[in-house]
């Protein structure tokens, strides 16, 4: 053998990497791109240059590996983090597809750099097989049950601490720690920690909608080259998730372009929930009925359907609206109907039933038979809108009032408890025919 090659090979098994070929995928993100005329050896340099740091003076956890993968002439970089000495988790997207097989060597394939910490140097390690790995049907990360994978290393880290797992599940509107691995360029790369906010029933997914959901939403996070496979961490330090990827780009301009979004969407990506994911020690879950729950298309369809329903957008609005009528008047109780345009309701007030006749029409009897009385009722229009986590609500737009003359008939009340009911003004009339003391009876003829 050449004295050069001996050398390099010799350099090469000396820092603990170990190299081949790699194999092909398709949809992979995060690469590097390297000349797919060069020899090897210059894939074996590239994978030996590789660098991971802690951000500044911040200190970093020492679980915490910066994952390269060897992907035909690309390098995918991805976050994992060590589960016990000898184990690495990250998310299954992060692999090639030929490897999220259960005993793959990928030997050839992946390679885990530690940072150095204040109590380790460096470290470089290679991988031995998978030991677990999620199947992802499809792109949309909406419907991927779990995106997550188990690598046992080549050689044990015994001096490096591990982080446990957690099937408590992800709380809506709780902030949890991050730590990514920022890829800056082909070789270096740094350690970032931020807090992401998790959010159920969002439109982005409406199937991550409870603690136990197998699929979860974060934002207020931005996810860079390398991030996916972080860890998301809950205040005792044990992993709650692991993160999948951001949310569509093209949903995302969808949303953009409705008019719905009151303030601009902030940056959401998707994680898998260790709530529901199975990992190598157990297969348990917190809710098995959540866990196992469809996750198909129709259901998002369906889901998504309801929540720009206008009794869903507006129907707080609505009965706020009521219950802000209830002093108006001593004799009516009113209601309101939406009348609907496009994103926007109108709101029209209108005389829903009598209050209870004993506590009034006493009051009353000096009264002509014919009752009018003049008076100011709101005249709205609500509309349907979006906040910053994607969530459908009815937002009230334009408040105003208009003026009516009412009329009813105090001989009927007197003697059959019922009255026909006139509204007008230089606009309207309209005729309610036998109110009552029963709400339910109210009938509006137009």
């Amino acid at each position: 053998m050449p004295l050069r090659l001996l050398l390099t090979t010799a350099l090469l098994l000396g820092m603990g990497v170990f190299v081949g070929c790699g194999k092909k995928a398709k949809n992979d993100d995060d690469t590097i791109s390297y000349n797919p005329s060069l020899e090897p050896s210059e894939m074996e340099m590239l994978l030996s240059r590789q660098e991971v740091a802690c951000d500044g003076n911040q200190a970093c956890p020492n679980y915490l590996t910066k994952i390269a993968v060897v992907n035909g002439n690309k390098l995918n970089f991805c976050t994992g983090f060590l589960v016990n000495e000898n184990t690495v988790a990250t998310s299954s997207s992060c692999l090639p597809s030929l490897l999220r097989l259960v005993g793959q060597d990928c030997g050839r394939d992946v390679f885990f750099f530690f940072p150095k910490t204040s109590n380790r140097p460096a470290e470089k390690v290679g991988c031995k097989q998978v030991l677990q790995a999620s199947q992802l049907d499809g792109n949309d990360p909406i419907l991927w049950r779990d995106n997550v994978s188990f690598l046992q290393l080549s050689s044990p880290l015994t001096n490096r601490r591990q982080v446990g797992i957690s099937r408590e599940g992800i709380a809506n509107g709780k902030e949890y720690q991050t730590w990514f691995v920022d890829q800056q360029d082909e070789y270096t790369a740094i350690i970032r920690r931020e807090y992401c906010e998790a959010a159920h029933n969002t439109y982005i997914n409406p199937l991550a909608s409870n603690l136990s959901s197998p699929s979860m939403v974060f934002n207020n996070c931005t996810l860079k080259n390398g991030n996916t496979g972080a860890p998301i961490l809950d205040s005792k330090g044990k992993v709650r998730a692991v993160v999948s990827t951001n949310m569509d780009v093209k949903l995302r301009n969808y949303l953009e372009s409705t008019g719905l979004l009151t303030n601009p969407l902030r940056q959401m990506f998707h994680a898998t929930s260790f709530a529901c994911a199975p990992t190598i020690n157990d297969s348990e879950m917190l809710d098995e009925k959540e866990c196992t729950k469809d996750l198909t298309y129709n259901k998002v369809d369906r889901l998504r359907s309801e929540m720009l329903s206008n009794n869903n957008c507006f129907a707080d609005l609505k009965k706020k609206l009521e219950s802000s009528l209830e002093s108006i008047s001593r004799y009516i109780t009113f209601g309101v109907k939406l009348i609907p345009n496009g994103d926007y309701q109108r709101v029209e007030v209108y005389p829903k039933c009598f209050k209870p006749l004993t506590g009034w029409i006493a009051t009353l009897n000096n009264t002509r038979n014919n009752y009018v009385m003049e008076m100011s009722l709101p005249s709205n229009t609500f509309k349907r809108a979006m906040d910053v986590y994607g969530r459908i609500y009815g937002a009230e737009v334009e408040t105003k009032k208009e003026n009516f003359f009412l009329q009813f008939s105090l001989k009927s009340l007197r003697s059959v408890k019922k009255s026909t009911t006139f509204m007008w003004n230089d606009l309207v009339n309209k005729t309610f025919p036998d109110l009552s003391e029963s709400c339910e009876e109210s009938l509006i003829e137009e």
